[in-house]
């Protein structure tokens, strides 16, 4: 059963991009296919997480990957909250065991190995994110400079040069370094002048 929830023409912000929509519906979680090509460690790790969130969106598991705060009460529980209570850390440990199942399968040999001894799946995505999403310092460093000296590679088309310019653009974004659309628009061609001077 699909409901909707809002529809909506026009254009939807996704990260740095725009995207022409028409109707956006929620539907309900499903135990359909999930099909994700495996993380190595060499791929775009920012495409992959997207695709992640987006098939965990689908299945109804995004919520495991949320930071939960709890709240403390002075007052004491009845039976039946305990009850409810008991209900839901079941239901929330049976969402967390199919996470880390989902992430196990759409991981190398080596990156599973590197995070499977996490006991969570949220701990799972965090010692990922760590690892591949880095927010030091020197990187930060590393993809301003990569993006300042942005330019075109002789041997790739229009569009693979372009698609790697929107990478470096996600890249920035994803470690909270926002590129402003006129800087973007002074770079690109910029790029391409640099790479037919030489």
């Amino acid at each position: 059963m699909v409901q909707k929830i809002f529809m909506f023409e026009g254009f939807l912000k996704l990260g740095n991009r725009y995207t022409q929509a028409r109707v956006i519906e929620k539907m309900d979680p499903t135990r359909g296919k999930f099909e994700i090509e495996k993380f190595d460690g060499k791929g775009d790790f920012g495409l992959w997480k997207f695709k992640m969130l987006a098939q965990l969106e689908i299945q109804g598991l995004l919520s495991v990957l949320k930071e939960e705060t709890t709240s403390t009460s002075d007052g004491q529980k009845a039976d039946d909250d305990d009850e409810v209570d008991v209900k839901k850390d079941v239901k929330k440990a049976e969402k967390d065991l199919r996470v880390r199942s989902l992430l196990s399968v759409c991981l190398s040999d080596v990156i599973l190995r590197k995070i499977m001894h996490e006991t969570t799946a949220l701990s799972m995505w965090k010692a990922l994110e760590k690892d591949y999403q880095t927010k030091s310092l020197p990187n930060r460093i590393y993809l301003k400079k990569k993006f300042s000296c942005y330019k075109r590679e002789e041997d790739k088309s229009m569009e693979e040069n372009f698609d790697l310019f929107l990478k470096l653009i996600d890249d920035l974004a994803s470690i909270k370094v926002t590129i402003s659309d006129e800087d973007q628009a002074i770079q690109l061609p910029q790029a391409y002048r640099q790479s037919m001077n030489h």
